[in-house]
């Protein structure tokens, strides 16, 4: 999992560094149009906040998609409590039925 990690890491460091080469070869001004305001500012700029963003998206995804397996999670751990305690109680069960037919001599029950 640590070496996924880091590979993740690296290909994303290397990600950001072209988009910053990317976005400081392309300094140069812009108009942007934005709900009827024109803005002048930097292509950069426009680079970084779009780069900035798509990686805000993305992060918002993954942490919903991490409390669903979280929530998931806790119900799987339910059903496991709840089905572990059933198998401790019919091995009890099976334990006192072999009990009670040794006691009557058949020694017929098998688990």
């Amino acid at each position: 999992m640590g070496d996924k990690v880091q590979i993740i890491l690296v290909l994303t460091l290397i990600f950001a560094l072209l988009v910053a080469v990317f976005a400081i070869s392309n300094a140069g001004k812009v108009d942007i149009r934005f709900f009827g305001t024109v803005y002048s500012i930097s292509q950069a700029v426009v680079i970084f906040g779009a780069a900035a963003f798509g990686a805000l998206v993305t992060l918002l995804l993954g942490l919903i998609s991490r409390i669903r397996m979280a929530f998931k999670i806790r119900e799987l751990n339910a059903k496991v409590s709840i089905l572990e305690k059933q198998l401790e109680d019919a091995k009890m069960e099976i334990e006192m039925l072999k009990a009670a037919d040794g006691r009557q001599g058949n020694g017929n029950i098998e688990p």
